[in-house]
Order: C-alpha cells, then sequence, then structure tokens
C-alpha cells in the first residue's frame, strides 16, 4: 500500500474545509490568499508530527523489522548456529550492550548458565541502567549460586528497585530472599505490592495470594 495515501487524504479533506474556514475573510481576498497555503502547511505538518502519519510509519517500520528478523532466523537451522553467529557480530562489535544481552539469553534457553552469566555481566558492565540486563544478570548469578542470595545478588535487585520501585522481578526476588530468611513481614510487603500491580483475577494473583497467606501463618506460629 502506498504510504502517501493518509496525508493525501488528509491534506484533501482540509482543502475542502477551506472554503467553509476562510469564507468570513471573504471581503480581505489578499489576507485569504496568503493565509490558504500557511494553513495547508501548518496542518500538514503537524499532521506529519504529531498524528496517524506518525504512528503508521512507526507500524510499516516495527513490520517492516519484523519482516526481516523472520527471514534471518528463516536461515538459521539450529540454535548453535544462531549463537555462533551472535558471537561473530560481538567481535566485530564487542561493546554492544544488547548483543551480549541476547547471547546470553540464548545460552539460558541451553541451561548454560555459567556463560550466560558471564554474557549478561558484560551487558551489565556496557548498560548498567538496563532493567532486564539486571534482572537477568542477578537471576544467573542466582542460579549459579545454588539459588540462593549473597549480598552482591541482593544489591543488584536492590538497586533495581530503588530505580524502579514497581519493577515486579525485583519484587519477586527481594519478597523469595526475606522469606527464606525468616522476614516473613518484609516478605508480605514486597508480595503486596507485587500484588497490586497483577491482574486481579489472573494465576500470578493467586500464587501471590498464597505466598502472602504463608509467610502470615509463619508470622503467627
Amino acid at each position: 500500500m502506498n504510504e502517501w495515501w493518509l496525508p493525501l487524504c488528509f491534506i484533501t479533506l482540509v482543502l475542502l474545509a477551506l472554503p467553509v474556514a476562510l469564507y468570513p475573510l471573504r471581503k480581505t481576498k489578499w489576507f485569504a490568499a496568503v493565509l490558504a497555503p500557511i494553513v495547508i502547511i501548518g496542518v500538514a505538518a503537524a499532521y506529519w508530527r504529531w498524528g496517524a502519519w506518525s504512528t503508521w510509519q512507526h507500524y510499516r517500520q516495527e513490520t517492516e523489522r519484523q519482516r526481516r528478523v523472520e527471514a534471518v532466523l528463516q536461515t538459521i537451522k539450529s540454535p548453535t548456529e544462531l549463537v555462533d553467529r551472535l558471537k561473530a557480530r560481538l567481535q566485530a562489535n564487542p561493546d554492544s550492550a544488547r548483543g551480549w544481552y541476547l547471547l546470553g539469553r540464548l545460552y539460558v534457553s541451553q541451561g548454560q548458565w555459567q556463560i550466560a552469566s558471564e554474557a549478561f555481566a558484560k551487558a551489565h558492565q556496557l548498560a548498567p541502567n538496563d532493567t532486564a540486563t539486571t534482572v537477568n544478570y542477578g537471576q544467573s548469578l542466582w542460579q549459579l549460586n545454588q539459588q540462593r542470595f549473597d549480598e552482591p545478588i541482593r544489591a543488584l535487585f536492590t538497586n533495581l528497585l530503588r530505580q524502579d520501585p514497581d519493577q515486579p522481578d525485583a519484587l519477586a526476588m527481594l519478597a523469595m530472599d526475606s522469606f527464606m530468611n525468616h522476614h516473613y513481614q518484609q516478605a508480605i510487603n514486597y508480595w503486596q505490592h507485587l500484588l497490586k500491580l497483577a491482574p486481579e483475577q489472573s494465576e500470578e494473583a493467586q500464587m501471590i495470594r498464597k505466598a502472602i497467606a504463608k509467610a502470615q501463618q509463619q508470622l503467627q506460629e
């Protein structure tokens, strides 16, 4: 579909409306003649900048990006080949935080937590404020530490929560840490905060309520 059809339709509508809009100025024809093109240009520019044109362009770009990704994936025969391609790209561009993050995710999908954690560590070093990178780095360290928390792991999620008090992964991990260390009221506080973020009738909300009930039971014992 021709991408110019939206702005052309819009400008056509403006042209149809101009006689009505400029009717009160019919006695000063020179002023109307000057004003008309200014109105058309201004409205078209606003449409281009803020209106459906921007949304449509974004949609087209996202669609094209998805098409390119799907085309690349169709040429890959195995996850190992995808890892090899990504590693080759990282050799050419080792400062790509996104690349290291994606490599870590690929290793996680294969259960290779050690090298996944190393990839996440590089991504985190390059982009320390990226939420997804921090979450995955912290979770990989937690896995390697036999699913136990230590101060570096705890600090990652605590700092993440300082940046975003509603970050669900940090709330969930810190709630679990508090519960395992018998800090039941603190665990309840984290879970209650997390519960506010979950859809009321969702499976996640039901699991959080059960966790809160279990922590409350521990407080009474």
